[in-house]
């Protein structure tokens, strides 16, 4: 009975909790750069990066503005993750290797601001002399 009520007060004491969005990303280095070198997430995701690599050399992935490095090895999976709070494009690198991708952080849409119909709820409207 106790781990009934154990598990109930885990399971609804995090069922309020507002969770960022999450992405999964893989990343493989090979001899021409990384693949792919181009990605793209929404603001306000956090973003899990799984690294690989297909060539013997060491490298890795480097992560401007996020402190993220991950050692690239042949054969072996690295994970890393880093939150984009931030619109606009970011890079990553290997210093080592001169390979070099983008990330790109498309903004959050705003939200629209809900209209009614002309003249409703609108204090300002002028009204003619007769109607008033």
């Amino acid at each position: 009975m106790k781990l009934f009520w154990t598990l109930f007060l885990i399971i609804f004491s995090t069922a309020g909790l507002a969770e960022s969005p999450r992405r999964e990303v893989s990343v493989i280095v090979t001899k021409e750069g990384y693949y792919p070198k181009n990605l793209t997430v929404f603001q306000g995701e956090t973003v899990k990066f799984f690294v690989t690599s297909t060539v013997e050399e060491p490298d890795c992935v480097l992560v401007q503005g996020h402190k993220v490095f991950l050692a690239a090895t042949k054969g072996k999976l690295t994970e890393g993750e880093a939150k984009f709070d931030m619109a606009g494009t970011f890079s990553f690198y290997c210093p080592s290797s001169k390979h070099d991708g983008k990330i790109t952080v498309i903004k959050k849409a705003e939200p629209r601001a809900v209209r009614g119909l002309a003249g409703q709820n609108d204090p300002e409207v002028w009204t003619p002399k007769e109607y008033e």
